[in-house]
Protein backbone atom coordinates (compact mmCIF):
# COMPACT_ATOMS: atom_id res chain seq x y z
CA UNK A 1 0.00 0.00 0.00
CA UNK A 2 1.19 3.57 -0.68
CA UNK A 3 0.60 6.06 2.09
CA UNK A 4 1.00 9.81 1.89
CA UNK A 5 3.65 11.70 3.78
CA UNK A 6 4.47 15.40 4.04
CA UNK A 7 7.90 16.82 4.66
CA UNK A 8 8.13 19.33 7.54
CA UNK A 9 7.06 22.80 6.54
CA UNK A 10 10.12 24.21 8.25
CA UNK A 11 12.32 22.49 5.67
CA UNK A 12 10.47 22.88 2.40
CA UNK A 13 7.18 24.65 3.07
CA UNK A 14 5.64 27.99 3.82
CA UNK A 15 7.84 28.77 6.80
CA UNK A 16 10.81 28.94 4.43
CA UNK A 17 8.90 30.93 1.83
CA UNK A 18 8.60 27.97 -0.54
CA UNK A 19 5.60 25.86 -1.61
CA UNK A 20 4.59 22.79 0.28
CA UNK A 21 5.96 19.53 -1.09
CA UNK A 22 3.74 16.46 -0.96
CA UNK A 23 5.00 12.86 -1.20
CA UNK A 24 3.43 9.47 -1.32
CA UNK A 25 5.42 6.65 0.25
CA UNK A 26 4.97 2.93 -0.46
CA UNK A 27 4.26 0.99 2.74
CA UNK A 28 6.55 -2.05 2.98
CA UNK A 29 7.19 -4.76 5.54
CA UNK A 30 10.38 -3.00 6.63
CA UNK A 31 9.88 0.67 7.44
CA UNK A 32 13.58 1.37 6.95
CA UNK A 33 13.27 0.66 3.24
CA UNK A 34 10.49 3.19 2.66
CA UNK A 35 11.08 5.84 0.04
CA UNK A 36 8.81 8.43 -1.57
CA UNK A 37 6.86 7.41 -4.66
CA UNK A 38 6.52 10.94 -5.97
CA UNK A 39 7.06 14.57 -5.14
CA UNK A 40 4.76 17.41 -6.21
CA UNK A 41 5.75 21.04 -5.90
CA UNK A 42 3.71 24.00 -7.04
CA UNK A 43 5.77 26.87 -8.40
CA UNK A 44 4.81 30.34 -9.59
CA UNK A 45 4.83 29.56 -13.31
CA UNK A 46 4.43 25.79 -13.34
CA UNK A 47 4.29 22.81 -11.02
CA UNK A 48 6.96 20.12 -10.82
CA UNK A 49 6.03 16.45 -10.41
CA UNK A 50 8.82 13.92 -9.90
CA UNK A 51 8.29 10.15 -9.95
CA UNK A 52 10.59 7.87 -7.95
CA UNK A 53 11.37 4.24 -8.70
CA UNK A 54 9.38 3.11 -5.63
CA UNK A 55 6.25 4.12 -7.53
CA UNK A 56 6.74 0.98 -9.63
CA UNK A 57 6.35 -1.08 -6.45
CA UNK A 58 2.88 0.28 -5.73
CA UNK A 59 -0.15 -1.79 -6.54
CA UNK A 60 -2.48 -0.73 -9.35
CA UNK A 61 -5.15 0.37 -6.85
CA UNK A 62 -2.59 2.51 -5.02
CA UNK A 63 -1.49 4.13 -8.26
CA UNK A 64 -5.15 4.84 -9.02
CA UNK A 65 -5.38 6.62 -5.67
CA UNK A 66 -2.19 8.53 -6.42
CA UNK A 67 -3.80 9.64 -9.67
CA UNK A 68 -6.85 10.92 -7.78
CA UNK A 69 -4.62 12.82 -5.36
CA UNK A 70 -2.54 14.39 -8.11
CA UNK A 71 -5.60 15.34 -10.16
CA UNK A 72 -6.99 17.08 -7.09
CA UNK A 73 -3.75 19.03 -6.70
CA UNK A 74 -3.66 19.91 -10.40
CA UNK A 75 -7.24 21.17 -10.17
CA UNK A 76 -6.10 23.81 -7.68
CA UNK A 77 -3.55 25.30 -10.09
CA UNK A 78 -4.54 28.62 -11.63
CA UNK A 79 -2.93 27.49 -14.89
CA UNK A 80 -2.48 23.69 -14.98
CA UNK A 81 0.98 23.38 -16.50
CA UNK A 82 3.60 21.10 -15.01
CA UNK A 83 6.98 19.49 -15.52
CA UNK A 84 7.00 15.70 -15.10
CA UNK A 85 10.42 14.33 -14.19
CA UNK A 86 10.92 10.62 -14.94
CA UNK A 87 14.70 10.57 -14.59
CA UNK A 88 14.60 8.62 -11.32
CA UNK A 89 12.63 5.75 -12.87
CA UNK A 90 14.58 2.67 -13.91
CA UNK A 91 11.60 1.13 -15.71
CA UNK A 92 7.98 2.01 -16.29
CA UNK A 93 5.01 -0.34 -16.47
CA UNK A 94 1.56 0.13 -17.94
CA UNK A 95 0.13 1.37 -14.65
CA UNK A 96 2.50 4.34 -14.59
CA UNK A 97 1.82 5.07 -18.27
CA UNK A 98 -1.91 5.05 -17.48
CA UNK A 99 -1.26 7.42 -14.56
CA UNK A 100 0.57 9.89 -16.79
CA UNK A 101 -2.23 9.74 -19.36
CA UNK A 102 -4.76 10.58 -16.62
CA UNK A 103 -2.74 13.58 -15.52
CA UNK A 104 -2.21 14.76 -19.09
CA UNK A 105 -5.95 14.57 -19.81
CA UNK A 106 -6.68 16.49 -16.61
CA UNK A 107 -4.45 19.33 -17.79
CA UNK A 108 -5.87 19.30 -21.32
CA UNK A 109 -9.42 19.62 -20.00
CA UNK A 110 -8.42 22.89 -18.34
CA UNK A 111 -6.34 24.20 -21.21
CA UNK A 112 -2.98 23.36 -19.61
CA UNK A 113 0.07 21.44 -20.71
CA UNK A 114 2.85 19.09 -19.68
CA UNK A 115 6.53 18.65 -20.51
CA UNK A 116 8.26 15.37 -19.64
CA UNK A 117 11.90 15.01 -18.65
CA UNK A 118 13.35 11.58 -19.43
CA UNK A 119 16.92 10.39 -19.95
CA UNK A 120 16.26 6.64 -20.01
CA UNK A 121 16.41 4.85 -23.35
CA UNK A 122 14.20 2.06 -22.02
CA UNK A 123 11.46 4.41 -20.83
CA UNK A 124 11.64 6.36 -24.07
CA UNK A 125 11.08 3.12 -25.98
CA UNK A 126 7.96 2.46 -23.87
CA UNK A 127 6.63 5.91 -24.73
CA UNK A 128 7.47 5.46 -28.42
CA UNK A 129 5.76 2.06 -28.62
CA UNK A 130 2.66 3.59 -27.05
CA UNK A 131 2.81 6.43 -29.59
CA UNK A 132 3.01 9.00 -26.79
CA UNK A 133 6.19 10.71 -27.98
CA UNK A 134 4.08 11.99 -30.88
CA UNK A 135 1.63 13.56 -28.45
CA UNK A 136 3.77 14.68 -25.53
CA UNK A 137 6.79 16.96 -25.39
CA UNK A 138 9.71 14.89 -24.07
CA UNK A 139 13.14 16.39 -23.36
CA UNK A 140 16.30 15.02 -21.76
CA UNK A 141 16.96 17.57 -19.01
CA UNK A 142 15.16 19.79 -16.55
CA UNK A 143 16.88 22.83 -17.99
CA UNK A 144 15.30 22.14 -21.38
CA UNK A 145 11.88 21.57 -19.82
CA UNK A 146 12.06 24.73 -17.71
CA UNK A 147 13.04 26.75 -20.76
CA UNK A 148 10.04 25.43 -22.70
CA UNK A 149 7.66 26.00 -19.81
CA UNK A 150 8.82 29.59 -19.47
CA UNK A 151 7.70 30.43 -23.01
CA UNK A 152 4.42 30.38 -24.94
CA UNK A 153 2.25 28.43 -25.33
CA UNK A 154 2.94 27.03 -21.86
CA UNK A 155 3.49 30.37 -20.18
CA UNK A 156 1.92 33.65 -21.21
CA UNK A 157 1.94 36.67 -18.92
CA UNK A 158 -1.62 37.41 -17.90
CA UNK A 159 -2.88 34.55 -20.06
CA UNK A 160 -6.00 33.76 -18.04
CA UNK A 161 -7.02 37.41 -17.85
CA UNK A 162 -6.32 37.98 -21.55
CA UNK A 163 -8.39 34.97 -22.60
CA UNK A 164 -11.26 36.08 -20.38
CA UNK A 165 -11.24 39.66 -21.68
CA UNK A 166 -11.03 38.43 -25.27
CA UNK A 167 -14.06 36.19 -24.72
CA UNK A 168 -16.05 39.03 -23.14
CA UNK A 169 -15.18 41.38 -26.00
CA UNK A 170 -16.16 38.78 -28.58
CA UNK A 171 -19.53 38.00 -27.06
CA UNK A 172 -20.32 41.69 -26.53
CA UNK A 173 -19.53 42.28 -30.20
CA UNK A 174 -21.76 39.36 -31.18
CA UNK A 175 -24.56 40.87 -29.13
CA UNK A 176 -23.92 44.13 -30.94
CA UNK A 177 -24.79 42.57 -34.28
CA UNK A 178 -28.18 41.50 -32.91
CA UNK A 179 -28.70 44.86 -31.20
CA UNK A 180 -27.92 46.78 -34.37
CA UNK A 181 -30.32 44.79 -36.54
CA UNK A 182 -33.21 43.89 -34.27
CA UNK A 183 -33.37 46.62 -31.65
CA UNK A 184 -32.10 49.82 -33.27
CA UNK A 185 -33.54 49.32 -36.74
CA UNK A 186 -36.58 47.04 -36.50
CA UNK A 187 -37.90 47.73 -32.99
CA UNK A 188 -36.88 51.32 -32.21
CA UNK A 189 -36.39 52.46 -35.79
CA UNK A 190 -33.77 55.00 -34.69
CA UNK A 191 -31.23 54.23 -37.40
CA UNK A 192 -31.55 53.64 -41.10
CA UNK A 193 -30.74 50.38 -42.82
CA UNK A 194 -27.30 51.56 -43.91
CA UNK A 195 -26.21 52.54 -40.38
CA UNK A 196 -27.60 49.30 -38.96
CA UNK A 197 -25.61 47.34 -41.53
CA UNK A 198 -22.40 49.14 -40.53
CA UNK A 199 -23.06 48.28 -36.88
CA UNK A 200 -23.74 44.65 -37.75
CA UNK A 201 -20.71 44.22 -39.99
CA UNK A 202 -18.38 46.05 -37.60
CA UNK A 203 -19.55 44.15 -34.52
CA UNK A 204 -19.61 40.88 -36.42
CA UNK A 205 -16.05 41.37 -37.66
CA UNK A 206 -14.81 42.05 -34.10
CA UNK A 207 -16.64 38.99 -32.80
CA UNK A 208 -15.26 36.81 -35.60
CA UNK A 209 -11.71 38.08 -34.97
CA UNK A 210 -11.96 37.37 -31.24
CA UNK A 211 -13.29 33.90 -31.98
CA UNK A 212 -10.50 33.21 -34.46
CA UNK A 213 -7.79 34.36 -32.03
CA UNK A 214 -9.25 32.18 -29.27
CA UNK A 215 -9.44 29.22 -31.64
CA UNK A 216 -5.77 29.57 -32.56
CA UNK A 217 -4.18 30.54 -29.24
CA UNK A 218 -6.43 29.25 -26.45
CA UNK A 219 -6.87 25.70 -25.17
CA UNK A 220 -9.60 23.53 -23.73
CA UNK A 221 -13.01 25.12 -23.18
CA UNK A 222 -11.79 28.57 -24.27
CA UNK A 223 -10.87 27.16 -27.66
CA UNK A 224 -14.34 25.62 -28.04
CA UNK A 225 -15.93 28.94 -27.07
CA UNK A 226 -13.78 30.64 -29.69
CA UNK A 227 -15.01 28.23 -32.36
CA UNK A 228 -18.62 28.78 -31.28
CA UNK A 229 -18.17 32.54 -31.34
CA UNK A 230 -16.64 32.39 -34.81
CA UNK A 231 -19.58 30.35 -36.13
CA UNK A 232 -22.18 32.63 -34.54
CA UNK A 233 -20.49 35.79 -35.83
CA UNK A 234 -20.30 34.36 -39.34
CA UNK A 235 -23.95 33.35 -39.24
CA UNK A 236 -25.08 36.79 -38.05
CA UNK A 237 -23.09 38.54 -40.74
CA UNK A 238 -24.54 36.18 -43.35
CA UNK A 239 -28.11 36.79 -42.20
CA UNK A 240 -27.53 40.56 -42.23
CA UNK A 241 -26.11 40.40 -45.75
CA UNK A 242 -29.18 38.55 -47.06
CA UNK A 243 -31.71 40.82 -45.37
Amino acid sequence: MCVESKLPLGKFGAHQGGPEIRRRIPETAHRMTESPAYQFQNGKRFAVLEFYQSLANCRWSDIEQIGDDLKAQISTLAHPVFLLDLTRLEFMGSSIVALIVRLWKATQERGGGMVIVNSSTMINEVLEIAGLTQVWTVVESRAQAEELLSKPPYYVVGQARSVYLLAVLGWVAAAGTVFGTVVLQRELNVVDAGTASLIVYGSGAVAALCGLISLITARGVWRLLGLLLLLIAGSLIGVAAMS
